[in-house]
This record gives structure tokens, sequence and C-alpha cells, in this order.
């Protein structure tokens, strides 16, 4: 695939103009890095999933979220208040012991809202992992990112890949790892050059069950609408949804999901924007 191919990812790289009236896609003013050293806000982690970058990655979910979005997918996320403090170290051990995979995806919540702490994170599992790859979400453009604050950059500087800009759902669409097309996969170093000419399809959605009976997915689906299929297909079938989840998502150890049930690529007219969400099923459910 060509660089001039129209279904290439390439056409996607140069700067893009920024949607009028968008406040969330410009500067960084104002969302200062809320780091608290050596301690991350996490809403969830996933051990491995292939539809969130390049090759199998680790995935984390951190929580809070200056923007807002319309049509986030993973509202949970967007409060400051909540989710589970984690040492840095001790995420930094996990990545490390997961030995089946290449990186890690940073999604949320903002990651640039930790900054600091997630590039001290990358910094700790590269002293173990030398070759460790790294991958983020923003709602912010790239280019205000490089003027944001110390601890911004340096997580910047850190990355390989970033996908940059708000989500828009007015420019939904079926995308490599981008909820709209004014988002943007912007690569930052050499290694994963090549994303350049891959189609710009979608990457699907994977759906896993983990050993404590919890209901996960990751990916960018294809179509609006997915969140609400699903919670209203695991209503049906006994589980627990909406105001709840986010108290038993946060809970527990860290820790990926550990069964793989299966993958769903575009179900069309059943799928919606980010990168993931989660919910447990209630006492009497399956």
């Amino acid at each position: 695939m060509t660089d001039s191919d129209p279904s290439s990812i390439a056409r996607h790289l140069p700067a893009m103009r920024d949607e009028g009236g968008i406040r969330s896609g410009g500067d960084v003013r104002g969302s200062a890095d809320a780091s608290r050293r050596g301690e991350l806000a996490l809403n969830r982690v996933l051990d491995r999933c292939g539809t969130l970058g390049p090759n199998v990655r680790a995935v984390i979910w951190v929580q809070g979220c200056p923007l807002r979005c319309v049509g986030c997918v993973a509202p949970e996320t967007l409060p400051f208040a909540g989710g589970e403090m984690r040492s840095v170290a001790e995420v930094a051990d996990w990545l490390t012991r997961l030995t089946d995979v290449e990186g890690v995806t940073l999604s949320g919540g903002e990651p640039f809202s930790q900054a600091q702490s997630l590039a001290d994170l990358l910094d700790a599992v590269r002293e173990q992992r030398p070759d460790f790859s790294a991958m983020a979400y923003t709602g912010f453009r790239h280019e205000a990112l490089l003027r944001g604050t110390p601890g911004q950059r340096a997580l910047l500087d850190r990355l390989d890949l970033l996908v940059d800009g708000p989500y828009v759902a007015a420019r939904h669409g079926d995308l490599l790892w981008r909820g709209s097309s004014n988002q943007r996969v912007v690569v930052l170093t050499e290694r994963y050059h090549h994303v350049t000419s891959l189609t710009d399809a979608g990457a699907g959605i994977e759906v896993s069950v983990g050993n404590d009976g919890q209901f996960s997915w990751a990916g960018v689906p294809a179509v609006p609408g997915f969140r609400t299929f699903v919670e209203e297909q695991l209503t049906e079938a006994g589980y627990v949804v909406g105001a709840q989840e986010t108290a038993v998502a946060t809970q527990g150890e860290i820790r990926g999901t550990d069964e793989r049930i299966t993958e769903v690529q575009h179900r069309r007219g059943q799928c919606g924007p980010p990168t993931g969400g989660s919910t447990a099923p209630s006492p009497a459910g399956g």
C-alpha cells in the first residue's frame, strides 16, 4: 500500500486543521499534569490486546480526564475522583512480567493528566526491557502537547505512537485505532514507521471475561452505538451495568483478563467510540 493510496493511514499523518469550536483539541493550558509522583490512578488494565495498537500489547486505562468529548464511550474514566491508586513500581513490575507483549497502550481517561507518573513508569519498565514500546491516546493535539508541562513533554518523548485529538461523534468512522476522522496516528519513532502504509480500517473489538466473571471489551468500535447495544444485551443476560460498574471495575488486584473468550470484528450496526469498557455479573447472573 503506497502513501498515495486513499485507503492508507498515511494521509492522516500531516498536521490537520483543528475542528472549529472544539475546546478539547487545542491548547493544554488549564489541564495541568496531575501526577502524584510514584503513584497512578487507574480505572482498569488488560494484559493482552490486539486491537489497540501494533501487535499484542498491554493496555492501561487511567482515571480522570479534563475533557468532555460528547459520545465518550468510557464515561466512568472521566472523574478524577475514583479509580484505584497503584504505585508506579507495582505497575512497572506487572508490565515487566508480561513477556508475551511487546509494549503498552495508554488510554483513559486522559493519560497526559498523569504524564509524569506515566513517563516514570515507562522508564522503570525499560530498565528491565529496553525494547518495550509505548503508545498513548490523548484528546489534545500533538502540537499542543509539545508546549505542555515538563511531565507532558517527558511522556511524549517516551512514546513510539500517539493517537491525538478529541473524539468528534459527527466524524465517527471505521478507522485504524481511531474513533473519528479528525484524530491522527502520529509516528514519533522509527519503530512503527510502517504504520503509514497500513490500510486505514478498524482493528475490531476484543471481548473477554475474566476469572472473576467481569466482562470487558477493548478496541475502537466501527460505528456509533456499541456501548448501548452491549449494555442492553448484558442486562437481558442478568449482568449488572450502569452505575455499579465503575465500582466493580476499579476493585481488585492489578491484572488483565485471564480468559480470552472471543473476538468480534465489526458487528455493523452494533458498535460506538474510544477504547473499551467493562461490567460485572450480578450474583445471580452468569
